[in-house]
């Protein structure tokens, strides 16, 4: 059956493509390549194609217009758009890029992504063997969503990615099976420990010490720690609001300054508080400061920077006896359920229960 404004070319090497002539609303469009443009393969799927684009151009748009369709252009515009609606922040983006450039980007991310199968993802897999398994994991986690969204637009017709294996996760050892003393000797020792400790860098000599304060006392997460500004801070009230650009909840909230700190923050006069310190450099640091503690651990185990959150919340409500809920609030830690339409806590709690738990950790 022929088609008006359709024909098929034969090229040398025998590839055949789908040509179309047409004229919509008075405008005449020169010659497209439909096999090229939309992969039709017959007349007849080339025919219903043009259908759709002249209700396109008729609505306003340009069906014409090249979209990404290779998996480096599609996750590259991805991240820019997450980016810039304020829904990646942090460092979300960073932790995805780095992964994906190291183990995707030349290695499958050149193909069109209809193109891509579950043999070319099991490759891939099998680079990142070595990793651990939230790290593997991590293939699945950052392209389901890339799949998912062509599948809707009807791009592709089936997900490949979700054929991929998901790896068990180990679980974080509770503390009391890492740890032989108690919550409250713990934080006790390395808040005592704080002075002593002296940095490699001389550029980091104070700024290690205020970090430290300011992470056990307040046990906030300390990617939001190093991301505060002197703008955040407001001194009359000896109080901090980060941004909730950079909070894990995406919400504004308030947390008291310690005494310890609030001398250094007052001689900053704007910017970073923490200018010369990196995420980076953290897990060794804190290491080396355990171990100037001498906390008492079991064989081959460690705690880490995020473990001061659990102690803070179990001493609070253990040795505080602070509402649990409460504790909880000052973690910065979202509610669940019909609590939290129903109790709510102000400023004015946070920070009572906060000086009730430096009371009992600066106790000698």
């Amino acid at each position: 059956m022929a088609y008006a404004g359709v024909t098929t070319k034969i090229s040398k090497n025998g590839s055949k493509s789908i040509y179309v002539r047409f004229k919509h609303n008075s405008k005449t469009y020169p010659v497209k390549n439909f096999t090229k443009l939309f992969g039709c393969k017959t007349e007849k799927q080339a025919f219903d194609k043009l259908q759709e684009v002249k209700i396109l151009i008729s609505q306003g748009k340009d069906p014409f217009i090249s979209s990404p369709t290779t998996l480096n252009d599609i996750f590259d515009q991805r991240v820019i758009d997450k980016v810039n609606n304020g829904e990646w922040t942090n460092n979300t983006p960073t932790n995805y890029l780095y992964f994906y450039n190291s183990y995707v980007r030349n290695t499958i991310g050149h193909k069109k992504i209809e193109k891509i199968t579950y043999e070319d993802l099991l490759k891939v897999q099998k680079q990142v063997s070595h990793l651990s398994s939230a790290s593997k994991n991590l293939l699945k986690m950052i392209l389901r969503p890339v799949f998912a969204e062509e599948v809707k637009k009807e791009n592709i017709y089936k997900s490949v990615i979700d054929k991929l294996e998901t790896y068990n996760t180990s679980i974080r050892e509770s503390l009391e099976t890492r740890v032989k003393e108690t919550h409250l000797d713990v934080v006790k020792k390395l808040y005592h420990t704080i002075p002593q400790y002296n940095a490699t860098k001389k550029s980091q000599k104070i700024e290690v010490k205020i970090f430290l304060y300011l992470t056990l006392l307040t046990a906030h997460r300390y990617g939001e720690i190093l991301q505060l500004r002197k703008e955040d801070c407001y001194m009359d009230k000896q109080m901090i609001m980060p941004p909730k650009e950079i909070t894990k909840t995406k919400d504004d909230y308030r947390f008291p300054i310690p005494d310890e700190c609030l001398s250094y923050i007052e001689n900053i006069e704007s910017g970073l508080l923490f200018p010369n310190m990196n995420r980076s450099g953290i897990y060794a640091m804190f290491k080396k400061f355990v171990k100037l503690a001498n906390i008492d651990l079991y064989n081959n185990k460690s705690i880490s920077m995020h473990d001061t959150r659990k102690f803070m919340l179990t001493i609070m409500i253990r040795d505080c006896k602070i509402d649990s809920v409460l504790a909880d609030t000052c973690l910065n830690h979202k509610q669940r359920g019909i609590i939290k339409h129903y109790l709510s806590f102000t400023y004015e709690d946070v920070n009572e229960a906060y000086q009730k738990y430096w009371n009992v950790i600066r106790a000698v």
